[in-house]
């Protein structure tokens, strides 16, 4: 792993449709505007990965599933109209113990499935450490 801190790269490099993400996710109007606030605590895990010096192959991967996170919250605030409740709950409660089971999971291989958990544990513990304390 490298230090890419040093040369002030950003994850954006590697995710150049990020801010794209909540318009992908959309299902209704509200849905924009929930996703656009989960947006920054999935910014900052991305540039606290990408600093890490991940291979790309490894950071498309908790890319790729950090997506599929969103859209997975999107659709449950949507269907359930949970747009009253705080962004970051929903998030924090989306990945703890192994985070919830994103759409079409059972089109997933064990292989998939695992990585997705991976990634929510990892988010977990990334909450945890950086933001959990602001909301208890």
């Amino acid at each position: 792993m490298t230090d890419r801190k040093a040369s002030n790269a950003t994850f954006r490099e590697w995710t150049p449709d990020f801010d794209k993400w909540p318009s992908s996710w959309m299902g209704v109007k509200e849905d924009l505007e929930y996703g656009r606030k989960i947006l920054p605590y999935f910014e900052h895990f991305l540039q606290e990965l990408y600093d890490e010096g991940f291979s790309r192959k490894t950071f498309v991967q908790y890319r790729d599933n950090l997506w599929l996170l969103g859209g997975t919250i999107i659709t449950g605030v949507s269907n359930y109209e949970e747009h009253h409740i705080d962004p970051f709950e929903k998030l924090y409660d989306s990945v703890i113990s192994d985070g919830i089971l994103p759409d079409h999971y059972d089109d997933m291989s064990e292989a998939e499935l695992y990585a997705f958990a991976r990634m929510c544990r990892r988010l977990e513990k990334f909450l945890d450490q950086h933001y959990r304390a602001l909301f208890l």
